[in-house]
Protein backbone atom coordinates (compact mmCIF):
# COMPACT_ATOMS: atom_id res chain seq x y z
CA UNK A 1 0.00 0.00 0.00
CA UNK A 2 1.61 3.22 -1.22
CA UNK A 3 2.23 5.85 1.94
CA UNK A 4 -0.16 7.94 1.08
CA UNK A 5 -3.16 5.41 1.48
CA UNK A 6 -1.93 5.09 4.80
CA UNK A 7 -1.94 8.47 5.67
CA UNK A 8 -5.59 8.89 4.44
CA UNK A 9 -6.58 6.20 6.21
CA UNK A 10 -5.31 8.29 9.19
CA UNK A 11 -6.79 10.61 8.74
CA UNK A 12 -9.94 10.21 6.16
CA UNK A 13 -11.37 13.22 6.18
CA UNK A 14 -14.42 13.32 3.56
CA UNK A 15 -14.22 10.10 2.25
CA UNK A 16 -17.53 8.83 0.13
CA UNK A 17 -18.65 5.35 -1.97
CA UNK A 18 -19.35 6.46 -5.60
CA UNK A 19 -19.85 4.02 -8.77
CA UNK A 20 -16.75 4.59 -11.30
CA UNK A 21 -17.45 3.85 -14.96
CA UNK A 22 -14.98 1.29 -15.73
CA UNK A 23 -14.24 -0.33 -19.68
CA UNK A 24 -14.32 -3.62 -19.12
CA UNK A 25 -10.87 -5.84 -19.77
CA UNK A 26 -10.35 -8.32 -23.10
CA UNK A 27 -12.13 -6.02 -25.52
CA UNK A 28 -12.91 -7.76 -28.65
CA UNK A 29 -11.86 -5.08 -30.90
CA UNK A 30 -9.90 -1.68 -30.14
CA UNK A 31 -12.52 0.54 -28.83
CA UNK A 32 -13.70 4.17 -30.31
CA UNK A 33 -14.74 7.23 -28.51
CA UNK A 34 -16.81 9.03 -31.98
CA UNK A 35 -16.84 12.35 -31.18
CA UNK A 36 -20.27 14.56 -31.47
CA UNK A 37 -19.99 17.41 -33.43
CA UNK A 38 -23.00 18.72 -31.27
CA UNK A 39 -21.24 19.54 -28.08
CA UNK A 40 -24.79 19.12 -26.42
CA UNK A 41 -25.05 15.61 -27.20
CA UNK A 42 -23.15 13.10 -25.97
CA UNK A 43 -20.13 10.98 -27.17
CA UNK A 44 -20.55 7.86 -28.68
CA UNK A 45 -18.60 4.77 -27.13
CA UNK A 46 -18.14 0.76 -28.71
CA UNK A 47 -16.43 -1.06 -26.01
CA UNK A 48 -18.15 -2.79 -22.73
CA UNK A 49 -18.23 -0.68 -19.82
CA UNK A 50 -19.25 -1.44 -15.64
CA UNK A 51 -19.79 0.86 -13.01
CA UNK A 52 -17.76 -0.36 -9.74
CA UNK A 53 -18.19 1.37 -6.05
CA UNK A 54 -15.06 2.59 -5.30
CA UNK A 55 -14.13 4.26 -1.95
CA UNK A 56 -13.06 7.92 -2.81
CA UNK A 57 -10.80 9.06 0.18
CA UNK A 58 -10.60 12.52 0.71
CA UNK A 59 -7.12 13.93 -0.93
CA UNK A 60 -6.86 17.08 1.46
CA UNK A 61 -6.51 14.07 4.34
CA UNK A 62 -3.02 13.50 2.48
CA UNK A 63 -0.07 14.57 4.16
CA UNK A 64 2.33 15.43 2.38
CA UNK A 65 -0.38 16.84 -0.12
CA UNK A 66 -0.27 14.94 -3.32
CA UNK A 67 1.58 16.01 -6.18
CA UNK A 68 1.96 15.92 -9.82
CA UNK A 69 5.33 13.85 -9.65
CA UNK A 70 3.94 11.35 -7.39
CA UNK A 71 0.23 10.62 -7.33
CA UNK A 72 -0.03 12.36 -10.58
CA UNK A 73 -2.74 15.11 -9.29
CA UNK A 74 -2.10 18.24 -7.11
CA UNK A 75 -4.26 21.06 -5.82
CA UNK A 76 -3.29 24.65 -6.00
CA UNK A 77 -4.48 27.62 -5.29
CA UNK A 78 -4.33 30.16 -8.39
CA UNK A 79 -6.28 33.17 -8.30
CA UNK A 80 -7.87 34.73 -11.34
CA UNK A 81 -8.61 38.13 -12.76
CA UNK A 82 -11.14 36.13 -15.38
CA UNK A 83 -15.09 36.66 -14.42
CA UNK A 84 -16.83 35.12 -17.72
CA UNK A 85 -15.32 32.06 -18.42
CA UNK A 86 -18.13 31.68 -21.52
CA UNK A 87 -15.91 34.42 -23.24
CA UNK A 88 -13.75 32.77 -25.09
CA UNK A 89 -11.60 35.26 -26.57
CA UNK A 90 -11.03 36.68 -22.85
CA UNK A 91 -10.05 33.01 -22.04
CA UNK A 92 -7.04 33.35 -24.27
CA UNK A 93 -6.69 36.77 -23.59
CA UNK A 94 -6.71 36.76 -19.89
CA UNK A 95 -6.78 33.25 -18.61
CA UNK A 96 -4.14 31.91 -20.63
CA UNK A 97 -1.38 33.95 -19.70
CA UNK A 98 -2.37 33.36 -16.04
CA UNK A 99 -2.18 29.20 -17.07
CA UNK A 100 1.33 29.87 -18.19
CA UNK A 101 2.83 31.89 -15.65
CA UNK A 102 1.59 30.26 -12.65
CA UNK A 103 3.13 26.60 -14.56
CA UNK A 104 5.95 27.64 -14.67
CA UNK A 105 6.06 28.74 -11.24
CA UNK A 106 4.37 25.59 -9.77
CA UNK A 107 6.71 22.87 -11.98
CA UNK A 108 9.41 24.86 -13.09
CA UNK A 109 8.78 24.12 -16.17
CA UNK A 110 10.75 26.28 -18.94
CA UNK A 111 7.99 26.46 -21.67
CA UNK A 112 4.59 26.28 -21.33
CA UNK A 113 2.16 26.18 -24.35
CA UNK A 114 -1.95 25.81 -24.01
CA UNK A 115 -3.23 24.10 -26.92
CA UNK A 116 -6.64 24.42 -26.42
CA UNK A 117 -9.91 24.73 -23.38
CA UNK A 118 -12.86 23.22 -22.27
CA UNK A 119 -15.86 24.10 -20.85
CA UNK A 120 -18.17 21.62 -19.60
CA UNK A 121 -21.85 22.30 -18.06
CA UNK A 122 -24.15 19.74 -16.34
CA UNK A 123 -27.56 21.51 -16.69
CA UNK A 124 -29.39 20.42 -20.03
CA UNK A 125 -30.67 24.05 -20.76
CA UNK A 126 -27.28 25.70 -20.34
CA UNK A 127 -25.23 23.25 -22.00
CA UNK A 128 -27.77 23.71 -24.84
CA UNK A 129 -27.80 27.46 -24.55
CA UNK A 130 -23.89 27.71 -24.83
CA UNK A 131 -22.95 24.78 -26.97
CA UNK A 132 -20.55 23.44 -24.18
CA UNK A 133 -19.66 19.85 -23.30
CA UNK A 134 -21.45 17.51 -20.89
CA UNK A 135 -18.75 16.40 -17.80
CA UNK A 136 -16.78 13.25 -19.01
CA UNK A 137 -18.52 9.97 -16.94
CA UNK A 138 -15.86 7.56 -17.23
CA UNK A 139 -12.26 6.59 -15.91
CA UNK A 140 -9.82 7.84 -18.52
CA UNK A 141 -6.50 9.72 -19.26
CA UNK A 142 -6.67 12.14 -21.96
CA UNK A 143 -3.25 11.34 -24.10
CA UNK A 144 -1.37 7.67 -24.48
CA UNK A 145 2.36 6.39 -25.20
CA UNK A 146 1.78 7.63 -28.83
CA UNK A 147 -0.95 9.94 -28.91
CA UNK A 148 1.16 12.45 -26.09
CA UNK A 149 4.17 13.28 -28.68
CA UNK A 150 1.65 12.96 -31.49
CA UNK A 151 -0.30 15.68 -30.41
CA UNK A 152 2.70 17.95 -29.80
CA UNK A 153 3.30 17.84 -33.80
CA UNK A 154 -0.51 18.10 -34.46
CA UNK A 155 -0.68 21.92 -32.73
CA UNK A 156 2.99 23.31 -33.13
CA UNK A 157 5.26 24.26 -36.29
CA UNK A 158 7.61 21.34 -37.31
CA UNK A 159 10.82 23.77 -34.99
CA UNK A 160 8.59 24.39 -32.45
CA UNK A 161 7.83 20.64 -31.71
CA UNK A 162 11.12 19.65 -32.60
CA UNK A 163 12.85 21.99 -29.93
CA UNK A 164 9.99 21.21 -27.76
CA UNK A 165 10.35 17.28 -27.79
CA UNK A 166 14.06 17.36 -27.70
CA UNK A 167 13.70 17.58 -23.68
CA UNK A 168 11.57 16.18 -20.77
CA UNK A 169 8.09 17.39 -21.37
CA UNK A 170 4.72 16.69 -20.09
CA UNK A 171 0.88 17.56 -20.85
CA UNK A 172 -1.20 18.56 -17.85
CA UNK A 173 -4.59 19.31 -17.50
CA UNK A 174 -5.89 22.60 -15.39
CA UNK A 175 -9.07 22.31 -13.91
CA UNK A 176 -11.45 24.51 -12.01
CA UNK A 177 -15.09 24.41 -11.03
CA UNK A 178 -16.06 27.82 -12.73
CA UNK A 179 -20.47 27.49 -11.38
CA UNK A 180 -21.36 28.10 -7.58
CA UNK A 181 -20.36 24.37 -6.83
CA UNK A 182 -18.56 21.62 -8.35
CA UNK A 183 -20.06 18.90 -6.01
CA UNK A 184 -22.72 17.47 -7.71
CA UNK A 185 -20.17 15.87 -9.90
CA UNK A 186 -16.68 16.36 -8.95
CA UNK A 187 -13.39 15.11 -10.52
CA UNK A 188 -12.09 11.59 -9.21
CA UNK A 189 -8.69 10.94 -9.76
CA UNK A 190 -6.74 7.69 -8.98
CA UNK A 191 -2.82 7.57 -7.65
CA UNK A 192 -0.77 6.88 -10.56
CA UNK A 193 1.40 4.26 -8.17
CA UNK A 194 -1.91 1.84 -8.41
CA UNK A 195 -2.53 1.48 -11.71
CA UNK A 196 -1.01 -1.86 -13.67
CA UNK A 197 -0.07 -1.27 -17.08
CA UNK A 198 -2.97 -3.26 -17.87
CA UNK A 199 -5.90 -1.20 -16.57
CA UNK A 200 -5.18 0.97 -19.54
CA UNK A 201 -6.61 0.29 -22.26
CA UNK A 202 -5.64 2.14 -25.34
CA UNK A 203 -8.82 3.80 -27.45
CA UNK A 204 -9.34 5.69 -30.72
CA UNK A 205 -10.77 9.35 -30.09
CA UNK A 206 -12.60 9.93 -33.61
CA UNK A 207 -13.08 13.22 -34.77
CA UNK A 208 -14.25 14.63 -38.16
CA UNK A 209 -11.19 15.99 -39.03
CA UNK A 210 -8.46 13.85 -37.08
CA UNK A 211 -8.15 10.71 -35.23
CA UNK A 212 -6.77 10.78 -31.73
CA UNK A 213 -6.12 8.10 -28.87
CA UNK A 214 -6.68 7.85 -25.25
CA UNK A 215 -6.33 5.52 -22.48
CA UNK A 216 -9.65 4.29 -21.30
CA UNK A 217 -9.48 2.87 -17.71
CA UNK A 218 -10.19 -1.04 -16.56
CA UNK A 219 -10.60 -1.81 -13.03
CA UNK A 220 -8.87 -3.63 -10.34
CA UNK A 221 -9.00 -4.03 -6.42
CA UNK A 222 -5.26 -2.67 -5.81
CA UNK A 223 -6.53 0.76 -7.18
CA UNK A 224 -6.63 3.89 -5.09
CA UNK A 225 -9.07 6.79 -5.75
CA UNK A 226 -9.20 10.56 -4.21
CA UNK A 227 -11.19 13.78 -4.52
CA UNK A 228 -11.18 17.07 -3.33
CA UNK A 229 -14.58 18.04 -1.32
CA UNK A 230 -15.36 21.68 -1.56
CA UNK A 231 -12.82 23.03 -4.00
CA UNK A 232 -13.07 27.07 -4.21
CA UNK A 233 -13.08 29.35 -6.75
CA UNK A 234 -9.14 29.88 -6.62
CA UNK A 235 -8.14 26.69 -5.98
CA UNK A 236 -7.34 24.54 -9.33
CA UNK A 237 -6.85 20.77 -9.57
CA UNK A 238 -3.82 19.62 -11.54
CA UNK A 239 -4.08 16.15 -13.97
CA UNK A 240 -0.73 14.44 -15.30
CA UNK A 241 -1.94 13.42 -18.58
CA UNK A 242 0.92 12.55 -19.99
CA UNK A 243 5.19 12.35 -19.03
CA UNK A 244 8.32 11.25 -21.08
CA UNK A 245 10.28 10.48 -18.10
CA UNK A 246 10.39 6.89 -17.39
CA UNK A 247 12.18 7.48 -13.85
CA UNK A 248 8.99 6.49 -11.71
CA UNK A 249 7.33 9.30 -11.33
CA UNK A 250 3.77 9.83 -12.62
CA UNK A 251 3.39 9.57 -16.34
CA UNK A 252 -0.69 9.17 -16.29
CA UNK A 253 -3.59 9.65 -13.92
CA UNK A 254 -6.95 8.09 -14.60
CA UNK A 255 -9.69 10.42 -13.51
CA UNK A 256 -13.25 10.86 -14.15
CA UNK A 257 -16.17 12.49 -12.90
CA UNK A 258 -18.53 10.97 -10.43
CA UNK A 259 -22.03 11.65 -9.00
CA UNK A 260 -21.71 12.69 -5.38
CA UNK A 261 -23.79 10.46 -3.22
CA UNK A 262 -23.31 13.08 -0.75
CA UNK A 263 -25.15 15.67 -3.15
CA UNK A 264 -28.27 17.47 -2.09
CA UNK A 265 -31.17 18.23 -4.58
CA UNK A 266 -30.19 21.71 -3.98
CA UNK A 267 -26.53 21.45 -4.81
CA UNK A 268 -26.01 23.38 -8.26
CA UNK A 269 -25.68 21.31 -11.57
CA UNK A 270 -21.47 21.42 -12.24
CA UNK A 271 -20.29 24.13 -14.35
CA UNK A 272 -16.05 23.47 -14.98
CA UNK A 273 -13.45 24.70 -17.14
CA UNK A 274 -10.13 22.67 -18.36
CA UNK A 275 -7.00 23.86 -19.76
CA UNK A 276 -4.97 21.21 -21.76
CA UNK A 277 -1.07 22.15 -21.75
CA UNK A 278 2.07 20.89 -22.62
CA UNK A 279 4.94 21.73 -20.64
CA UNK A 280 8.48 21.34 -20.93
CA UNK A 281 11.82 21.46 -19.35
CA UNK A 282 14.64 22.41 -20.97
CA UNK A 283 18.43 21.76 -18.74
CA UNK A 284 19.34 24.42 -16.98
CA UNK A 285 22.57 25.87 -17.24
Amino acid sequence: MPDAAADAQANPGRTVLAPINFMAPGQDAKPQVMMSANHAQPNQRTGEFAAVTVQLRDARALTPPASLDVQGFELADMPTAMADFYDDARIEAVYYPEIIEFLKRTTGATDVHIFDHTVRVQDDGKRAATAKRLPVLIAHNDYTEKSGPKRVRDVMEAADADRFLGHRFAMVNVWRSIGESAERTPVAMADARTMRTEDYIATDLVYQDRLGEIYQNAHSDDQEWYWYPDMGGNEVLLLKCFDTATDGRARYTGHTGFENPSATPDTPPRESIEVRTMISFAPKG
